[in-house]
C-alpha cells in the first residue's frame, strides 16, 4: 500500500497526540523553573530603592523572569522571559528573596543549569486570595488598593500563577515553588494555615502535571512573629515536601512602621538560606568538573567550584582528616556547591558549602 508523504505525516501527527506526546521539542531539563508567590515580603516591600547595590542589579545571563505585568521601566514584557533584575515581581514593588534565591543558584550549579522566576505575589493577603475556589468572594471584601493590585493580574492571582507557569512549562522543568505569607494569617494557630496553604499547593500540582515528590514547597518564616513561625516550623507534618526556611537574625527596615517588612540586606541573605535548602533538595550529580589552571593539583584533595576552577587544596591521609580539613577550607569560600576530588584516584564528591 503506497501512501502520500502528507498521509504519513497525518498519521504520525496523530499517534504522537494519542501517546500524550509533547507538542514541542524545545523543553529543556537544565533550565530550573521555580514558582514564587506570597504577599508583600515576598514580592519585595517597595519603599527602600535607594537600598539597592550595584549586584542587586547585574544581569545574569542565566538568570530569568517571566514578565507577570509588562513594566516599560525594566524593558519586561507580560508572559515574556527577560534578565532577573529586580523589582522581579509588579512594576513598583521592590527587592525579593527570590532575587538572591536565584542568584545563590546561579551562583552555586553548573553553567548548564538557568535558573526562570514565575512570580505573582499579592501584598496584604490571606492565602485564602490564592485558593482557586475562594478568592472571589474574598477580595470582593478586601480594600480597593488591595483589589487594585489583583487586577494587574487579571481579577485572579491563583490563575495568573497557573498560566504564567505553564508558559514557563514549554521552555523549561518546574523544580519547587516558593512561598512567603501568613502575616495576614497570623491569628491561624495549629493545623488551619498549614492546610489552606496544602488547598494551593496540592491545586498547583494537579493544575500543572506535576509530582509534589519532585517539587518541593519552600515556606520561609516571617518577621517578628514567633507564633505563626511554630507553625511553619512544624509545617511537614502538614504537607511532607514542604520545608521552611529560618528568619532568624534577619531584621526589618528601618521604614517599616508595621515592623513586618525585612530589610534590603535581609531579603538578600533570606534569599540565600532559601537556595541552601533547595539546593540540599537538588538530585545529586556524579558531573566531574574540567580541570583549570590555578592551585596546585599535586595536594591530596583538591576544591573545585562549580566552573571547574581550583579554589583551594589540601593534604589529608583519611576520610577524617578530609572532612577536617574541607571544614576549615570552606569558611574562608562563598556559599555554594563544590567538588572535593582525591588527585591519585579521581574520585570527585559534591559537597554544598551552607554555613
Amino acid at each position: 500500500m503506497n501512501l502520500s508523504k502528507t498521509k504519513v505525516g497525518l498519521i504520525l501527527a496523530s499517534l504522537g497526540a494519542l501517546s500524550g506526546a509533547p507538542a514541542s521539542a524545545q523543553v529543556d531539563p537544565n533550565f530550573h523553573i521555580y514558582l514564587a508567590f506570597g504577599q508583600s515580603n515576598m514580592e519585595g516591600y517597595a519603599n527602600f530603592a535607594s537600598d539597592y547595590n550595584s549586584t542587586d542589579k547585574q544581569s545574569l545571563p542565566r538568570f530569568q523572569v517571566l514578565g507577570a505585568t509588562t513594566c516599560t521601566n525594566l524593558q519586561r514584557t507580560k508572559d515574556q522571559w527577560s534578565p532577573g533584575i529586580a523589582p522581579l515581581f509588579r512594576c513598583g514593588t521592590g527587592l525579593s528573596p527570590v532575587d538572591y534565591f536565584a542568584r545563590t543558584l546561579v551562583d552555586s550549579l553548573p553553567a548548564n543549569i538557568k535558573i526562570g522566576i514565575v512570580p505573582v505575589a499579592v501584598a496584604g493577603t490571606k492565602i485564602v486570595g490564592f485558593d482557586p475556589a475562594k478568592y472571589a468572594s474574598y477580595y470582593a471584601g478586601e480594600a480597593t488598593w488591595m483589589q487594585n493590585i489583583v487586577k494587574e493580574y487579571g481579577g485572579n492571582p491563583y490563575g495568573r500563577l497557573v498560566a504564567m507557569a505553564k508558559i514557563a512549562q514549554k521552555s523549561g522543568v518546574i523544580k519547587g515553588i516558593l512561598l512567603h505569607q501568613g502575616e495576614s494569617d497570623a491569628g491561624d494557630q495549629g493545623t488551619v494555615w498549614p492546610n489552606k496553604v496544602n488547598t494551593v499547593y496540592l491545586d498547583l500540582i494537579k493544575d500543572l502535571g506535576l509530582k509534589a515528590s519532585e517539587v518541593p514547597l519552600l515556606v520561609g518564616q516571617l518577621a517578628n512573629n514567633s507564633s505563626l513561625n511554630n507553625v511553619i516550623n512544624g509545617i511537614k507534618g502538614t504537607i511532607p515536601t514542604a520545608y521552611p526556611i529560618s528568619s532568624s537574625g534577619l531584621g526589618t527596615h528601618a521604614d517599616d512602621k508595621s515592623n513586618l517588612h525585612f530589610s534590603a540586606a535581609s531579603y538578600r541573605e533570606f534569599g540565600k538560606r532559601y537556595a541552601q535548602q533547595m539546593l540540599k533538595l537538588l538530585p545529586k550529580t556524579t558531573e566531574v568538573v574540567r580541570a583549570t589552571p590555578g592551585i596546585s593539583a599535586n595536594a591530596d584533595f583538591v576544591i573545585f567550584d562549580v566552573r571547574g576552577l581550583r579554589v583551594a587544596a589540601f593534604h589529608a591521609a583519611d576520610l577524617a582528616a578530609m572532612e577536617s580539613e574541607w571544614n576549615t577550607a570552606r569558611k574562608d569560600l562563598p556559599l555554594g556547591v563544590y567538588w572535593l576530588r582525591n588527585s591519585s584516584t579521581g574520585f570527585a564528591r559534591k559537597t554544598i558549602n551552607s554555613r
